[in-house]
C-alpha cells in the first residue's frame, strides 16, 4: 500500500476503488453473459473496427469477461489484473472509435445492436481501468467476504444496482444523446 500511496501522490481511499471494481465487474460479467447468448453485436463490432471476428471470438470474449468478472469478485487483489486488461482494451477500442468516427453502430458490449461506442463508454472504461488497477497494486479484495451478513447482503445490492446504473449509463444514454442531437 505504501508503494501505492506514493505511485498515486494520495492516498485513495480502498472502499471507492473496491466498490467502483465490484460495480465494474458486475458489468463485465453481465457483457460477458450477453455475448455468450448473442455474440453477432460483438463480432459485428469487431469486424467493422477491421479486427479479428467471428461468433467464437466473440463467445470467447465474453466467457473470458465472465471469468474474470467472477475470479476478481471472488479473490479480488491480483486476480482482478485480467478484467483491468480487459477494461483497457475496451478503452482503447472504444476510443479508436470515437475518435476514427468509424460507422460502427454498437460497440457490442451488451449484445445489442443499439449501444453505439461513445465518450461515455470511453470515460466509463477509463475510470474502471485505473481503479481496477488500484486494487490491483494495493493487493485488497473488492468484497469483504468475512463481513456480517447484513454489511455483505446491502454491498452486494449496492454492486448490483451500481451495475444496473452503469448498464443504463452506457446503454441509454448515448441513445438518448443521439436522438436529442438529431434534428
Amino acid at each position: 500500500r505504501w508503494l501505492v500511496s506514493r505511485w498515486v501522490g494520495v492516498t485513495l481511499p480502498a472502499v471507492i476503488a473496491q466498490a467502483f471494481a465490484a460495480i465494474a465487474l458486475g458489468l463485465l460479467a453481465v457483457a460477458g453473459i450477453a455475448k455468450l447468448t448473442d455474440p453477432d453485436p460483438t463480432s459485428g463490432a469487431l469486424e467493422a473496427a477491421r479486427l479479428p471476428a467471428g461468433r467464437s471470438l466473440a463467445r470467447a470474449i465474453g466467457i473470458t469477461e465472465v471469468l474474470s468478472a467472477t475470479l476478481g469478485l471472488a479473490i479480488g487483489g491480483p486476480t482482478v489484473l485480467p478484467a483491468a486488461v480487459l477494461y483497457l482494451g475496451f478503452t482503447l477500442f472504444t476510443l479508436s472509435s470515437v475518435l476514427g468516427q468509424r460507422p460502427i453502430q454498437s460497440c457490442g458490449c451488451f449484445g445489442r445492436e443499439d449501444t453505439p461506442p461513445s465518450s461515455v463508454h470511453v470515460v466509463y472504461n477509463s475510470v474502471a481501468t485505473l481503479l481496477l488497477g488500484y486494487v490491483v497494486i494495493a493487493d485488497i479484495p473488492v468484497i469483504r467476504w468475512n463481513a456480517s451478513s447484513f454489511e455483505l447482503l446491502a454491498y452486494l445490492g449496492y454492486a448490483a444496482i451500481g451495475a444496473y446504473a452503469s448498464y443504463l449509463l452506457l446503454s441509454v444514454m448515448p441513445q438518448t444523446l443521439k436522438v436529442a442531437k438529431s434534428p
